[in-house]
């Protein structure tokens, strides 16, 4: 792939080339070849069964030969296909064709030379000869639009058609090269003549329609036969200028300015089968020709390659067309709006007899193309294939076009070796070398070590060393030894220069001459402990070679070099910690460790490196505790003064933009974390009292940052560092907290605090229970209760960090108050905060007087359920006191979120094993139905009249949609119904019978859509009873869902039971009636509850063999909250806190009347508009009052009371 670099400036080598190869080469061939022969033999053709054909074709024999053909396909892409609208040709295969006249073949061998020739061809070099293809025949219509041919065979440069004669009109054959057009029209004299057409396979051309007659055509393919460049002339023609160019450009190394080489564009395209010098053709055959006759003699190499080059783009689509992903079709028109991507591609570069050079090319398009506008020239062409990715609904795809061209190639002898080996040229000659096996270097060879030492840098210091060192010491040659050291820096560590190298030099060369590079590898080396182990190991390998001399001379330059490394000793790394301590030991003792070697760690190194070599010498048992608690005390004091534990560590450069600077936060304060756990963690291992003291100064050192930075470094960084610690202490058992952590926790805490206070919005849920870990471990739990609690239920917090809170204090009750006498208390007040801020209220999912209660009592059910999780029922009160005394008591309030909570009462108190009549659900469900009974169901409404009902019962079609119609108007609760999409048919269907049997209780309207729709509405003659009707079965089934059972239902409901059901029987129910001695009894124990605050009150004794009722109507009945203590510094005692349960004034109470048989019933009065559950702070009143004047109820014979 071509990388595109900077501008650099033009050269004579490159313009001159320039001009010269766009200039005139003094080529007289042209790209296509036309000629008639009037006196052409006739071939006597044969064509298969058909026998010979004669000419001029007649009629008949047109027609013999079209039965035996088939159509003629084309290529697109890498199928071939039949397409008429492209190509409609009728053709037959070279096989069955023969030519049985002699003088045919001499014909056709001079038609060939003189078309060689005026195609450019040399007919002695390249021997070319023709193959016969098709036998093509065009009859009226026939046609191919504009194509290029393949190259169909190995070889192949042109394509040769012989018109044949015969009568024709039109057929004109049209080329067309680069911007250069031809058309030929041979049909004047197509009777008698013979004419032959000639084209390069890159051509572009196309045959026209024939308008009349026959129009019969031999297709051969023009073949060269030898690998010989086609066009010679002689050098002694070749312009002068070219020679002194090329021998510039041959003595221009090391030039800057001289292209290491010129890629040129052809004029034709080659494909990868034919790319060599024999496959050339025209101009392009005629140049390669005169470039490597010039050029050969002076070391310039020429080659051949393919460029592709690709533009990327929006295409020009408005969505009128179907594009899809794939090639283009000559249907595919679709044009590039805007290109923005062009990439250039050169690759396959072969030689001129077709050997694989390279399979790509890079090169700098700027410096060493030709012509200068390269892709210009090449995009103002066709482009030879399209990708479309198609319209996307709002905008054009993508679109992507490829344009293949062939280039020349060109360089001087000294870059064949980097065209040759490319990138790989460096490696290449190192393992050349690296091979050898001669004692004194060959020519060849010297010219690699040239190779070598002109590229290689530190980059390729391994395989320098590997191979040239090598060599070096073979050929014993230690100046080629030093260089090649030298020219890839292998000085700069013994890793770098291999210890192997090494010995082996010094073995070869002798120690002294290896003694100053030696000398300043441990030097440079980064590591002193890897020099000093080298030191080790070299001292070893001397012993070894049992060389007096080399012992002597090598002894004290090693001590020498042993001392200068703990002297200079630089920076050990994380993992040489252990090296350099018994390195330390076993050459100086603990002593030389502690005074010598620890305060060079201390001068030399950064704080991380200090404290990593803390934690290890702390946990050394080879060394003596007390030297090992000094040094890691020592180490540990060093790395604890020079470290900032909330400093940021500049991030590295990245593309993001600047407006997302929290991207970096996360990170920094994970490291932050991290950096201050090492420490705390190490003074607390080795109890460094002081240290941690020191530690935890430094990290409450928050004096004079904002607001904002504090409660940042408290949340993550100082509340997860008190976790970590307690963690770290409950590891070691009896271990007691220090007092610095003590400080920690305190003061985090209490910054916490403040900062909440100040802006309650900070806080959040998952604080929580970091806070209160930190007061806790500050050693006084109990100011939870005494301080954090009081200040924070002050605050105006999200409901989340209420609901967090009253967790994490019930989580840790036992640390907070083990004797729980004061957290229930604080619990409670916290709850009804919670229960008094969040949202009780269910979504509705329709206005449907269904009772869809899927998930819609979500809300309370999870309130309720959190009270009983925190062990706090008397909660529950709350709950009911906010949901039975909402802004606005309406029907659709009680519908959708007070009648769906009334089936999910008796599976909760299942669950938490408690009776039907447990107080508050109890009070709860009596209120609900009553409400049900007054405002849903309300008063029985006056009936159909017959009339009505007559006429509707006279509709009796049952077809698809009269039923349903019909079922709508005399039960639905709905006012309206739409049929939707049943067609017009079906809605005059339905209309003429609502015209007919409900025009006085109905109304219709078409609904205007495709097919179209009805939607009918009833009369409030019809709504009110079938709403009223479909309300009481919706009552009865709640009621049915509290129990089956109807003394369970006594037991719950209590004296409100009969009010409850004659309300659903849509009885009158007069107001003379009174519980006030059952109601008193409730309100009593109701009260008695709230005193104590402790418990649920339990259910009361079973009366009759079933449960319990109270028999408190929930018209004067109260839900008593429980006692809560205002706080912590005042006395708990009982306070009587009620919440009312509605916005009004009492509710009549129950009346009794003589039933059926003469058995006497109480009969509940109905809840007037507006009517309240009472208060719990005003029942004591409420006992005290007279009771309700009573009325007896008038007696049907006719009515049934329904008790069940």
């Amino acid at each position: 792939m071509i990388v595109i670099s900077k501008i650099l400036p033009r050269t004579f080598v490159w313009g001159d080339l320039a001009d010269i190869l766009s200039g005139d080469l003094e080529f007289a061939g042209t790209f296509s070849f036309s000629k008639t022969y009037p006196a052409a033999p006739n071939p006597a053709l044969a064509v298969g069964d058909i026998g010979t054909i004669g000419l001029p074709l007649s009629t008949r024999d047109a027609a013999a030969i079209k039965a035996h053909a088939e159509q003629a396909p084309f290529g697109k892409a890498d199928r071939t296909i039949v397409d008429k609208s492209v190509r409609d040709t009728w053709e037959i295969d070279a096989k069955e064709v023969r030519f049985d006249n002699p003088a045919w073949t001499t014909f056709l061998d001079n038609v060939i030379r003189e078309v060689c020739e005026v195609l450019g061809v040399d007919v002695q070099a390249s021997k070319p000869f023709c193959e016969l293809y098709k036998l093509l025949l065009y009859e009226t219509g026939s046609h191919f639009l504009p194509h290029v041919d393949t190259e169909k065979v190995n070889g192949m440069f042109a394509t040769v058609v012989i018109v044949l004669p015969s009568k024709f009109t039109g057929g004109e054959v049209q080329v067309k090269h680069g911007d250069m057009t031809q058309v030929y029209d041979c049909s004047a004299g197509s009777l008698h003549n013979t004419t032959v057409l000639a084209w390069y396979t890159d051509v572009e051309h196309e045959v026209k329609a024939v308008t009349s007659g026959y129009r019969l055509a031999l297709s051969f393919n023009l073949m060269h036969t030898t690998n010989s460049l086609r066009p010679t002339l002689s050098v002694n023609n070749l312009p002068a200028r070219l020679r002194r160019v090329l021998l510039s450009w041959e003595r221009g190394k090391g030039d800057t300015d001289a292209p290491a080489k010129i890629i040129y564009l052809l004029s034709h395209k080659y494909s990868h089968a034919n790319l060599s010098g024999s496959a050339l053709k025209g101009v392009d055959a005629h140049l390669i020709a005169v470039l490597d006759n010039v050029g050969r003699p002076y070391g310039i190499h020429i080659g051949l390659a393919n460029l592709t080059c690709t533009q990327r783009g929006s295409a020009e689509d408005y969505g009128d067309s179907s594009y899809r992903w794939g090639r283009c079709a000559y249907d595919d028109d679709v044009g590039m709006m805007e290109v923005e991507d062009t990439e250039v591609v050169i690759e396959h570069l072969v030689d001129l007899d077709g050997r694989l050079i390279q399979e790509s090319v890079t090169c700098d398009i700027e410096f060493e193309v030709i012509p200068d506008e390269l892709v210009d020239e090449i995009t103002a062409g066709d482009y030879d294939d399209q990708e479309y990715e198609g319209y996307q609904g709002n905008y054009a795809g993508s679109l992507e076009r490829f344009y293949r061209r062939t280039v020349l190639v060109m360089w001087p002898s000294w870059a064949h070796f980097d065209m040759i080996h490319g990138s790989n040229g460096l490696s290449y000659a190192c393992q050349k070398i690296r091979a050898s096996t001669s004692s004194h270097p060959t020519a060849e060879e010297k010219e690699l070590v040239d190779i070598i030492l002109a590229r290689a840098g530190p980059s390729h210091c391994a395989a320098v060393v590997s191979s040239l060192c090598h060599t070096a010491l073979v050929w014993r040659d230690l100046s080629l030894w030093t260089r090649a050291v030298k020219k890839c820096n292998a000085e700069r560590s013994v890793t770098t220069l291999q210890e192997g190298n090494i010995l082996k030099a010094v073995k070869t060369f002798g120690f002294s001459s290896i003694q100053p590079c030696l000398e300043r590898t441990l030097e440079n080396d980064p590591s002193s402990i890897f020099a000093l182990q080298f030191l080790e190991r070299f001292e070893v390998w001397v012993a070894s070679q049992n060389v007096e001399e080399l012992s002597i001379t090598t002894k004290d330059w090693i001590a020498a070099q042993r001392t200068r490394c703990f002297e200079h000793l630089k920076t050990p790394g994380k993992d040489e910690h252990e090296s350099l301590t018994a390195l330390a030991l076993k050459y100086g003792g603990i002593e030389f460790l502690e005074t010598r070697i620890i305060p060079r760690v201390i001068s030399s190194g950064e704080s991380p490196n200090i404290l990593e070599f803390a934690l290890f010498i702390g946990k050394k048992d080879s060394v003596d505790s007390e030297a090992r608690t000094r040094m890691a005390k020592a180490l540990l004091a060093a790395a604890l003064s020079g470290i900032d534990f909330y400093s940021v560590v500049p991030p590295a450069p990245t593309k993001t933009p600047a407006y997302y600077p929290s991207y970096n936060s996360v990170p920094e304060t994970s490291a932050q974390l991290e950096r201050a756990k090492q420490y705390l963690g190490a003074c607390l291992d080795f109890d460094f009292d002081d240290l941690l003291a020191t530690t935890v100064d430094k990290l409450l050192g928050l004096a004079g940052q904002p607001d904002t930075v504090v409660l940042s470094r408290v949340k993550e960084i100082l509340f997860p560092l008190i976790a970590f610690t307690e963690e770290r202490l409950r590891s070691r058992p009896g271990s007691i907290s220090p007092p610095a952590l003590r400080k920690l926790s305190s003061t985090a805490s209490s910054l916490y605090i403040k900062s909440v206070m100040a802006r309650p919005t900070a806080m959040s849920p998952y604080d929580v229970s970091s806070m209160i870990q930190a007061v806790i471990s500050a050693g006084e739990p109990d100011q939870v209760i005494t301080q954090v609690v009081p200040k924070l239920e002050g605050l105006k917090l999200d409901v989340s960090v209420l609901r967090s809170i009253i967790e994490e204090v019930h989580r840790r009750r036992a640390q907070i108050d083990p004797d729980g006498t004061r957290v229930k208390s604080a619990l409670l007040r916290l709850l009804k905060k919670y229960i008094g801020g969040i949202s009780l209220v269910a979504p509705t999912y329709s206005a449907s007087y269904y009772l869809a209660t899927v998930n819609r009592t979500k809300p309370v059910l999870e309130a309720l359920e959190f009270c009983f999780t925190v062990q706090l029922p008397e909660g529950c009160t709350f709950v009911f006191q906010r949901l039975l005394n909402p802004p606005k008591l309406d029907s659709q309030y009680i519908t959708t979120q007070l009648a769906p909570l009334v089936p999910d009462i008796r599976p909760f108190l299942m669950k938490h094993k408690l009776p039907l009549n447990q107080e508050p659900f109890a009070t709860a469900l009596r209120a609900i139905m009553l409400y049900w009974g007054q405002k849903v169901t309300g008063p029985r409404p006056s009936e159909v009249p017959q009339t009505y009902m007559n006429a509707l019962r006279a509709w009796t079609c049952r077809c698809e949609i009269c039923p349903a119609v019909r079922a709508f108007l005399t039960s639905k609760p709905e006012e309206s119904m739409s049929w939707t999409r049943i067609g017009a048919p079906k809605r005059k269907h339905v209309e003429n019978f609502l015209a007919t049997h409900a025009r006085a209780i109905a109304t219709y309207d078409t609904i205007r859509s495709t097919p179209q729709g009805l939607i009918v509405k009833k009369n409030q003659i019809l709504v009110a009873p079938a709403r009223w009707t479909h309300n009481q079965k919706e009552g009865k089934r709640l009621l049915a869902s509290i129990s089956s059972n109807v003394d369970e239902l006594k037991a719950v409901l209590g004296a409100d039971y009969l009010r409850i059901t004659a309300l659903l029987d849509g009885l009158t129910v007069p107001a003379s009636a009174s519980t006030d001695a059952a109601a008193g009894s409730s309100r009593r124990r109701l009260a008695q509850q709230a005193a104590g605050g402790q418990q649920l009150p339990p259910a009361a004794p079973a009366a009759s063999g079933s449960l319990a009722h109270h028999g408190t109507a929930p018209g004067v009945s109260t839900l008593q909250a429980p006692t809560i203590s205002q706080g912590p510094s005042q006395n708990i005692q009982a306070s009587r806190m009620s919440q009312t349960l509605s916005s009004a004034g009492p509710v009549p109470v129950a009346t009794t009347s003589a039933g059926p048989s003469g058995v006497s019933v109480t009969v509940p009065t109905p809840i007037a508009s507006g009517a309240a559950i009472m208060d719990p702070s005003t029942a004591s009143h409420t006992v005290d009052q007279p009771p309700a004047k009573r009325r007896k109820m008038a007696y049907n014979a006719h009515d049934v009371i329904d008790l069940t």
